[in-house]
Parts: structure tokens; C-alpha cells; sequence
């Protein structure tokens, strides 16, 4: 999937113009704005495109676009992804705001904000479907069981979802380490191991990009 959407801004890019090595410079000038893994990905789809153009014939010269050492080094550099933990002992039983919370981070990779806006009613426990409005986007999230099986008999929990951010941010600091940005990761580490495309996993994010993404797929 990413390999078709790097295409297509290829082509797009290209505007039914003659390709040319010239062109090929432009494009990659232009790709500069984007993170060295997102460079790196598109350059290698692109290329990989050129030499199937070259060799069934569609082309006449072979062209290339250069990966610098630079960006292999860079990415090589890059941080290394933390390791996806175990959160089973939150699911026996909920004691307390704090643990509700980190569930509702590493469920759906809710944001302390996004919390804050819930409502009780959103959550659809018959269709299993978490509905989650934030800046005028709607997103409709699978519930599942092992959450519902814990959470579902609390009946309501809007009182909690009214409070501020910054006891948010309390009650989760006095049940984990972990910060929110931590439990988000988690969440993207897991759906990650699930094998979800990465466009997919932007969506149930809210994202409008996969850049921030990027480095999880490599």
C-alpha cells in the first residue's frame, strides 16, 4: 500500500511532464522536506519503479535516484523503537481513575485531550465501537472484549471525563511511569505487531499524515 501512494505523488509529481534527470533532481529536492526514513522509503520505491520501467521497455535511458550515505547513516542513527510491554495486570479489575485512564491510552492511543471530550454514551457496548470527535474529524474505534469485559460495568464515566488535564496527568502518574505520550507509543507499538498498515493505523490516530509513523515500519 505504501508503494502505491509513493507512485502516485511520483506521477502526480511528474504532472504528464517527459521524465528527465532534471525532473528526477526536483523531486528529490522536493522530498527534502520530509523525515530521512520517509526519503528513504519513497527514493527506493521510486527507484524501484524506474528500473521495472527500463527493463520492460517503457523507457529508453535508465535513471536513478541517488540514496546518500548521509540518510543511510542517519537512519541508521536514529533511536532505537522502545520494546511493547505487558499491561495484562490492568485488566483484572479497575481501582482506580488512574489505571481507567492508561487503558483508555493503550486501547484506543487517545490523547489526555481526546479523553477529556468523551462521553459515556459514545461508547457503543452492543456494537463494540468507541465513537471519538476531535477538531471536527470522527473516528469510530474497535472496542474489545477484554476491555468492555472490565469497563463496561462501570455504566458511566463522565465524570471523570470532565476533569482537567492536569488531573489527567495526576492520577496516571501515580499508577504508572509511563507518561501519556508513553501509553500512545504503546498503543502504535501494538497495532504495529498486528500487522496494520500504517495508513490504517494513521486513521485510527487521527493523523493526517504517516510521517510520525514512518519509523515504526522500517
Amino acid at each position: 500500500m505504501a508503494y502505491f501512494y509513493d507512485l502516485r505523488a511520483f506521477v502526480k509529481f511528474l504532472d504528464e511532464r517527459p521524465l528527465t534527470q532534471t525532473l528526477l533532481t526536483l523531486f528529490q529536492i522536493d522530498l527534502q522536506k520530509l523525515a530521512p526514513a520517509s526519503q528513504h522509503r519513497k527514493i527506493t520505491h521510486i527507484n524501484r519503479f524506474l528500473k521495472y520501467l527500463y527493463q520492460s521497455g517503457d523507457i529508453d535511458q535508465f535513471f536513478e535516484l541517488p540514496v546518500t550515505i548521509q540518510d543511510e547513516q542517519h537512519i541508521t542513527r536514529q533511536t532505537k523503537l522502545p520494546e511493547l510491554l505487558d499491561f495484562s495486570k490492568f485488566y483484572q479489575k479497575l481501582q482506580t481513575p488512574g489505571e481507567f485512564i492508561l487503558l483508555l491510552i493503550v486501547e484506543f492511543g487517545l490523547k489526555p485531550s481526546e479523553i477529556q471530550a468523551l462521553r459515556w454514551h459514545e461508547f457503543d457496548w452492543d456494537f463494540k465501537i468507541l465513537t471519538v470527535k476531535d477538531k471536527g474529524l470522527t473516528r469510530v474505534l474497535p472496542i474489545r472484549d477484554r476491555f468492555a469485559r472490565i469497563v463496561r460495568p462501570l455504566q458511566n464515566a463522565d465524570e471523570l471525563f470532565s476533569k482537567s488535564r492536569q488531573f489527567l496527568y495526576y492520577e496516571l502518574k501515580k499508577t504508572t511511569a509511563l507518561t501519556a505520550k508513553d501509553l500512545r507509543e504503546q498503543y502504535i507499538l501494538q497495532r504495529v505487531s498486528e500487522h496494520i498498515s500504517i495508513y490504517e493505523l494513521a486513521e485510527l490516530l487521527g493523523l493526517k499524515s504517516i510521517h510520525t509513523l514512518d519509523k515504526y515500519y522500517r
